[in-house]
């Protein structure tokens, strides 16, 4: 009889590692290269969305009409060619020592400095004999200051300068790329203070840009009858990222947001092994990063009623969770809330339920708006990188991933 209970203690520690491990080998899969960071360059968009889509087959997932895609376009530049920045006889490494402005237009060749460090000389460059100009690439210096109106007429001067010449913006700030859906007519490369130290000689630059209009993406959606077929459970996670910033370099995601979908993954598996308590549809948005497009385009068309939808909880950024998770929408939902929280008390899974009010940070939010109740959950604590090259698959823990998955299932018991 002794020894029970380290053989019980064994079997749920096996357990919990055993649902980490899946939920690592489903972010290992979306942020390797043949994904090219789930963008719009050589479609890993649309190989993400198969991936999910095969898995919710796996499981047995029904769609909601003919297959599991709901198709919808977009404009979104891109950069499929190599992105280039040489200066001081050192050609930098983008991602690490530069990245490219996501709305960026075309540019090659060798260009000569004009610093930008005031109106006046902003003046200067504009109202220069064109035929000078076109070899000119305008270096701004980040602003240390906080001064909320400091910074706004420095960011105004670099996007002016945009359009009339390459731009060189010397930051020390964290490098945070997102989706471009406009182009400019010239680049801005955000490079690091210290190599645009004493510029000598010219600068090399060499990016084309693609920028393309109605590019058709996809919402992936499966269902999972429950045993009261009159309520809905809605769990959704997007499974876009940003890409690839030409042929060198590409964005993992594996925090934002593989961890969710990968804990939408494991949730549908669970539930296809064992009948939840009602209707539960899996929703992995398109396009989230491109401004939450995919989950607006579903509640402006939505494949069955919102109205029939009890609840949704949206998956973003799970990666990690050792100071608990925060709930968006929390102070709206706070009945939702306290029950979500009471349990976490109860049965001891995370540091902490931190609640939040209403924000349009994620895919919940034009449901939300749209009168459906629904939280947005994402962890805290551990590694920070973010919109980064540096949100690798190997570095991400789920070191929570178990003790959420449980709490989520026993919440959607008590919804």
């Amino acid at each position: 009889m002794k020894f029970i209970k380290p053989i019980i203690l064994l079997f749920i520690f096996s357990f919990s590692f055993a649902q980490q491990q899946y939920g690592l080998e489903i972010v290992k899969e979306l942020t390797s290269p043949k994904y090219d960071g789930r963008g719009y360059v050589n479609n890993g968009h649309n190989r993400a969305a198969k991936f999910i889509a095969d898995k919710f087959s796996e499981y047995g997932l029904k769609p909601i009409k003919d297959d599991y895609y709901q198709y919808f376009n977009i404009n979104v530049n891109t950069f499929p060619a190599e992105v280039q920045l040489t200066m001081n006889g050192k050609t930098l490494k983008v991602g690490e020592d530069f990245i490219v402005d996501a709305n960026s237009g075309s540019s090659v060749g060798d260009f000569i400095p004009f610093y930008i460090k005031n109106k006046d000389d902003l003046f200067k460059l504009e109202y220069s004999n064109k035929s000078d100009r076109e070899h000119y690439i305008a270096i701004i210096e980040a602003p240390t200051t906080k001064n909320i109106d400091t910074v706004a007429l420095f960011r105004e001067m670099k996007y002016f300068c945009a359009n009339l010449v390459p731009v060189l913006w010397v930051t020390d700030a964290k490098f945070t790329w997102t989706v471009g859906k406009t182009e400019f007519d010239n680049p801005i490369f955000e490079v690091k203070t210290e190599f645009a130290k004493d510029i000598s000689g010219k600068v090399k630059i060499n990016v084309r840009n693609e920028f393309k209009k109605d590019l058709r993406t996809q919402n992936v959606i499966g269902k999972i009858e429950g045993k009261h077929k009159n309520k809905t459970i809605v769990i959704s996670a997007h499974y876009d990222h940003l890409g690839r910033m030409g042929t060198d370099a590409y964005f993992p995601g594996a925090n934002d947001n593989a961890s969710g979908v990968a804990m939408l993954i494991y949730l549908a598996k669970h539930y296809s092994e064992k009948k939840p308590p009602c209707n539960i549809v899996f929703m992995s948005f398109g396009a989230e990063e491109v401004g939450i497009v995919g989950s607006k385009y579903y509640v402006n068309h939505p494949l069955f009623p919102l109205k029939d939808i009890r609840f949704l909880i949206n998956l973003d950024i799970l990666g990690t969770g050792e100071e608990g998770i925060t709930v968006v929408n929390g102070a709206v939902y706070k009945k939702q809330f306290k029950k979500l929280s009471k349990l976490n008390v109860k049965k001891g899974y995370l540091e902490k339920v931190k609640v939040r009010g209403k924000a349009a940070n994620s895919d919940h939010y034009f449901f939300s708006e749209s009168g459906v109740p629904s939280i947005f959950i994402y962890t805290m604590g551990g590694i920070s990188f973010y919109h980064d090259i540096f949100d690798k698959g190997e570095t991400l823990p789920l070191n929570e991933f178990d003790d959420l998955a449980k709490l989520l299932a026993d919440f959607i018991l008590k919804l």
